[in-house]
Order: C-alpha cells, then structure tokens, then sequence
C-alpha cells in the first residue's frame, strides 16, 4: 500500500528583472509562516539580472516540506509576457493563472484547455495611474492574489510588508495593497493537498 503524503502548494511569480516579483515572494513566503504554514521560497534571475526573467517560487503546506523544488505549480502570477510563454505549461489543471495586462498583451490560445480560473488586469498601469509610481505594482498585485486565491490572510500580508517595505513608502504600499485586494470580486479555491497527493499515484 503507498502511504499518501501531503503535497505542497506551489506558486510561481514570474517577470522581468526590475519587476519587484523576487520581493513579491519574499513578502508572501513571510506571510504565511505567520500564518502557521510551513513555507519554502526558491528564486531564480536569468542572464541579465534586469530585463532577463526572473521568478520566484513559494511552497506552503500545513506539514513539513521534504522537497523545495515544483515540477508544476497551482498559482501563476505572471508580470510579463516572456515568463508567461516559458512558464505557461507548468500550471496545474484548474490552477490560477493572474496576468498583468500591462505587460502580458495575449494569452496562449490553448490555456483554457488548462483553466477557466484567470485573471487579467493590468496593474502596473493602475499602480501608475493611481499611486504615480509603478514600483507599488508587485505590492498591488499581491492584493489581487491574495483575493483571489485566499491562500493567506490580509493581516499576515500586512505584517510582512511592514517589516520588508522602508518607512518612508510604507503607507503608500498599504494603500497599494488594499486597493488590489478591491479589484476583484472573484476568487478560487484550489485542491485540497491529500487529494492532489493522491492523483500523483492514479
């Protein structure tokens, strides 16, 4: 008999160097070890470290992880149409995939034989727009994942944003975040681990 074990979620931020999507997944990973998960975060820069992809992957689970590597990943946050090509196929059946429009200009023409759970809005340009400063978009856009996805909660998100976004910005980041969380009203379950455990086998 297999014993079945837990599998962790997986989530994959991928942009562009200069994006701010490393201390995206830096601030979530923080965030739900406060929220009592169990919590590994990976990151990876191309070539050029500004303007090569780059992305950054965070695993969580309510049991210890034993492997800190995703072959395949249950959230897609894609800032940029180059990792959203290269990472596309890597998303789960039924996952999430989160654009932002601003950068990603067209989806796959196959994606939703993958998913009907997409997202695609274009934050960078409402982080301009709104807060006069693009670098809040990655913090907006957590808001937007977190609504979306209701992985972590908002207070834990808080926290991490207090302690690894300086002073000086810290109140315009807050706003940031809160006004992504406003921007949908939809938001996705994903699989319940043993049972994602368990399709590994099948």
């Amino acid at each position: 008999m297999i014993s079945v074990e837990s599998t962790p979620y997986a989530i994959r931020i991928g942009g562009i160097g200069g994006q701010g999507n490393i201390k995206m997944g830096l601030i979530l990973a923080k965030a739900l070890t406060y929220d009592k998960r169990w919590v590994v975060q990976t990151q990876s820069y191309g070539a050029q470290v500004r303007g090569g992809i780059a992305f950054s992957d965070v695993l969580f689970s309510q049991e210890p992880i034993d492997y800190p590597k995703a072959n395949h990943f249950d959230i897609q946050y894609m800032m940029h149409q180059q990792p959203l090509e290269k990472f596309i196929s890597l998303l789960r059946p039924n996952g999430i995939l989160i654009c932002d429009r601003s950068f990603v200009s067209h989806l796959p023409i196959t994606i939703r034989r993958i998913t009907r759970k997409i997202v695609s809005i274009p934050v960078t340009e409402i982080a301009t727009e709104r807060f006069k400063l693009s670098l809040v978009a990655n913090v907006l856009g957590l808001g937007l994942l977190v609504k979306t996805s209701k992985i972590v909660s908002m207070e834990s998100i808080q926290r991490a944003i207090e302690e690894e976004v300086p002073q000086k910005v810290l109140d315009l980041n807050l706003e940031a975040l809160q006004y992504g969380y406003s921007l949908v009203e939809k938001t996705y379950s994903l699989k319940d681990e043993k049972r994602r455990a368990a399709a590994r086998f099948e």
